[in-house]
């Protein structure tokens, strides 16, 4: 890819290759703006390394795609930092790979970003984890998603609001910031909190947190780490939010 203002669109997967599919599948039928994926195999023990092999020899990705295969679980954060070490765009987008994009994603966050000279770091509008019902819905029938979406994209039409935090579940991100505030923050293993911290981070450099209002991800919701293999090895999601909630002084709002 040689356009510098693309979008790298990075997805970190554990595990979950079901969701990482249809995650994946809805990058590649739904990007319509200029993009290049990077995914990263963190250490996942499943089907995923044969899943990301038999991608690459689809000639018709070859020109955006970016693999690479990590032996172990190096974390969220500094998967994330290797990709974006590997990335040419303009952007980064961040997503985890339990979330399903929809039409025209990335050019509502690509113009909620580019609203203010001061907006660094662009979220979006996502059904809430709590949302139970709505995802089991949408597991049945994936039309409801896109449904949602047009609504959505039609009420809020170009609509940005200001954000106190963006959750890493999808984050859009002018690359230029991370000269200035710093890449994310490695200490956050395995996972839960870089984002808030970056996020906090951001703000104290004076730039803004947005959310594209007019975008809308279905997130499924911690898919890669309710595995049995991510529980035996942290015991499990809870515990890691509340030593992480501890360790690093996350403030009570940002708090899950």
């Amino acid at each position: 890819m040689t356009d510098k203002n693309i979008v790298s669109v990075i997805i970190p997967c554990f595990n979950a290759v079901k969701y990482t599919k249809q995650c994946i599948d809805s990058v590649l039928k739904k990007s319509t703006y200029p993009y290049e994926l990077i995914l990263i195999n963190n250490g996942s023990s499943d089907r995923t390394k044969k899943y990301f092999q038999k991608l690459k020899l689809k000639s018709e990705y070859l020109k955006r795609l970016k693999i690479i295969q990590l032996k172990s679980n190096y974390g969220v954060a500094k998967a994330i930092n290797i990709g974006i070490s590997k990335s040419t765009g303009k952007y980064i987008c961040y997503i985890n790979n339990d979330v399903i994009v929809t039409k025209q994603w990335l050019e509502g966050l690509v113009y909620a970003l580019n609203k203010d000279k001061n907006n660094a770091v662009s979220g979006t509008f996502f059904n809430p984890f709590e949302d139970k019902l709505f995802v089991k819905k949408a597991e049945k029938d994936k039309k409801i998603i896109d449904i949602v979406a047009d609504k959505i994209r039609l009420t809020n039409y170009h609509k940005v609001k200001k954000a106190k935090t963006v959750h890493g579940l999808c984050m859009f991100i002018k690359k230029s910031i991370f000269k200035k505030v710093g890449l994310f923050n490695e200490n956050f293993y395995p996972c839960f909190g870089e984002d808030i911290e970056f996020c906090e981070r951001v703000k104290k450099y004076g730039y803004k947190l947005v959310d594209a209002t007019d975008v809308f991800i279905f997130h499924y919701w911690n898919k890669s780490v309710r595995s049995k293999e991510f529980e035996k090895q942290n015991k499990n999601i809870e515990t890691v939010m509340q030593k992480h909630y501890k360790k690093f002084n996350i403030p009570k709002k940002h708090k899950i």
